[in-house]
């Protein structure tokens, strides 16, 4: 897998967030694993209802148990993961995951719902078509979610974006202050509506020439794509969207973090821009 989407929602969401849940899962599996989904050898699913481990649920195939793991999700459990591969070879041969779905408590006491979709895309990164499938999928997923934060990354496995990282922020400060300071910018960024807002909206963002797409969500937020491919995002494309972003983005200087070399970010105060 190299390609991860990543989503936030809060207690201001739209909609319950285990309907929210399960409309990411369904969404996820019809846009990149329908065909793994329909083979009960080819998928499996991870339920955890609470933090402490209390009743798990574990099957396999997701498609024939669809109803099941619908009702697991609309309750909005601790812990939630479908997993996707190809046949194995030979019997009892392990077969690592080509995607995965994912959605979790995070924050205090829950106060936020990550959600998380992880594939193979391989050369598809620099495909128009597929990067096109990629963002449609979100904007489809979070539509009428009214999120607080997401984005899409390449090589990127971290709960924490690349920004937080850097200027060393705790993932419960960041997630207090989504509405107030976005995360991070990435390829495709989603901005929360207060701060779309303060941006000058979608008129003026798409005035700017900077992204190759902005689209609104019916829910409340922006959906932000840098370029037209994954692949096409560089440098100085990042450097765009970080001085686009940059009122909205928290202060302070970036620094290293040893255990991400390869930060995707641009090493400046976004509060002297």
């Amino acid at each position: 897998m190299d390609v991860t989407i990543w989503a936030t929602l809060d207690e201001q969401a739209a909609a319950p967030r285990g309907s929210l849940l399960e409309h990411w899962f369904r969404t996820a599996i019809d846009y990149f694993f329908c065909d793994q989904a329909k083979d009960d050898s080819r998928s499996y699913v991870l339920v955890t209802e609470s933090i402490s481990g209390q009743r798990e649920v574990r099957f396999k195939g997701v498609q024939n148990n669809w109803p099941t793991l619908a009702d697991e999700l609309r309750r909005q459990p601790f812990y939630a993961q479908a997993g996707f591969h190809e046949p194995a070879e030979g019997e009892g041969e392990w077969v690592d995951d080509i995607g995965r779905v994912g959605g979790q408590h995070e924050g205090r006491r829950g106060s936020h719902t990550g959600l998380t979709v992880a594939l193979k895309a391989g050369a598809g990164i620099g495909d128009p078509k597929g990067c096109t499938l990629l963002v449609d999928f979100l904007a489809a997923a979070l539509d009428d979610a009214n999120p607080v934060f997401a984005r899409v990354d390449f090589l990127n496995f971290h709960d924490t974006t690349d920004l937080e990282a850097a200027l060393r922020r705790s993932q419960r400060k960041s997630l207090r202050e989504a509405r107030t300071h976005l995360r991070g910018y990435s390829w495709v960024t989603v901005v929360p509506s207060e701060l779309a807002t303060r941006l000058g909206g979608v008129s003026r963002l798409a005035a700017t020439g900077v992204f190759h797409a902005v689209r609104e969500l019916r829910g409340g937020g922006l959906l932000l794509q840098a370029t037209e491919t994954l692949a096409a995002y560089d440098d100085l494309a990042m450097r765009r969207v970080f001085q686009v972003l940059a009122p909205v983005l928290p202060s302070g200087i970036p620094g290293d973090d040893p255990a991400r070399p390869n930060l995707r970010i641009v090493f400046e105060d976004a509060s002297g821009v």
